[in-house]
C-alpha cells in the first residue's frame, strides 16, 4: 500500500499559482462621425479657424520680410553716403546704385517724393530705364511688358508699381531722351525695345534670316529656344522678316515653319 501511494506522489513539491481574474474594457464606440447640417457647419468652421491662423502666419512673414527690405534701403543709403564722402567719381557712385537697385535695394521713386504726377512718371521712365538696360542688352534688345513689370517691382521691393504706372512712364521714354523705346506690334503686343535693336531694324531682319537660312527652317518656339527670348518675341521677329521678304512661310498641321525665300538669290 504503502509502494501505491508512492507512486502517486511528486517528488518535488507542487507550487500552486494563484490565478487571479483579468478584466477586459469593453471596446469603445468609434468617435460618431457629424452629419447633417450641423456636422457640415462644424467643419466649415474647423476649416476657416486653420486657414485664419494660416493667413495670420502668412502675414507675420511678410510684415518681417518688409521690416528687413526697409532696413536694408537704410543701409544702401549709408553706403552711398560713405562713398560719396571719400571722394568716389560719380559714375562709379552712379553704378555702385544700379547694383543696390538690380538687388531691389535702392530707395524707389514715389508719388510721395515727386511732388507732382508729372515728375513721378518721369523719374519712374529713367529708373524703369535703369533696371531693364542691362537685360535688355543680354536678351536681343527687346522685351516683353509683363516680363518688365516682373523685373521693375522685384527691384523696388515694398513699393510696387501697377501695370498702368508702367504703362504711362514706358510711353515717356523718348521724351525723356532714353535709349529705349515702348513699341506695339501689328499684333497688338507691346514691348519695351533698345533704339538699334528694333524688330522691323535691318539689322535684326538680317540677323533673323541668317539664323533661320544656317538651320534651314525653324519656327517660332525653335527660334526662341535659339536666342532665349520669349516666343511671342520670336514670333515678331520672324514675321518682321517675313514682310521684309527674307522669309517664307510654311503652314501645315503641325504648325507654322520658316524657310529661307529662295527667290532673293535669284
Amino acid at each position: 500500500m504503502k509502494k501505491l501511494k508512492n507512486l502517486f506522489v511528486s517528488e518535488a513539491p507542487v507550487q500552486r499559482q494563484e490565478v487571479r481574474p483579468t478584466f477586459t474594457e469593453p471596446p469603445r464606440d468609434p468617435p460618431r462621425r457629424q452629419i447633417g447640417i450641423s456636422g457640415i457647419e462644424r467643419r466649415i468652421a474647423q476649416n476657416d479657424q486653420r486657414n485664419q491662423q494660416v493667413i495670420n502666419q502668412s502675414f507675420e512673414d511678410v510684415n518681417v520680410l518688409m521690416g528687413q527690405a526697409q532696413e536694408m534701403v537704410a543701409l544702401s543709403k549709408k553706403i552711398t553716403e560713405k562713398l560719396r564722402a571719400k571722394g568716389l567719381a560719380e559714375d562709379e557712385t552712379v553704378q555702385f546704385k544700379s547694383y543696390l537697385l538690380s538687388l531691389g535695394v535702392e530707395e524707389p521713386v514715389t508719388k510721395e517724393a515727386a511732388g507732382s504726377s508729372s515728375n513721378y512718371f518721369k523719374l519712374l521712365a529713367k529708373e524703369i530705364c535703369n533696371v531693364v538696360l542691362d537685360p535688355l542688352r543680354s536678351s536681343g534688345g527687346t522685351m516683353t511688358l509683363p516680363e518688365a513689370f516682373c523685373r521693375i517691382n522685384r527691384a523696388r521691393g515694398t513699393k510696387l508699381i501697377s501695370p498702368e504706372d508702367l504703362l504711362r512712364a514706358a510711353r515717356l521714354f523718348e521724351s525723356q531722351g532714353l535709349p529705349i523705346r515702348l513699341h506695339s506690334f501689328p499684333s497688338g503686343v507691346e514691348v519695351i525695345q533698345m533704339i538699334n535693336k528694333s524688330t522691323n531694324d535691318p539689322k535684326t531682319i538680317d540677323e533673323t534670316y541668317e539664323n533661320v537660312k544656317l538651320n534651314g527652317t525653324l519656327d517660332k518656339a525653335q527660334f526662341a529656344q535659339l536666342l532665349g527670348i520669349s516666343v511671342v518675341l520670336a514670333n515678331e521677329r520672324l514675321l518682321a522678316a517675313e514682310n521684309s521678304g527674307k522669309l517664307c512661310r510654311d503652314v501645315t498641321i503641325a504648325g507654322v515653319k520658316f524657310y529661307p525665300n529662295k527667290f532673293l538669290g535669284l
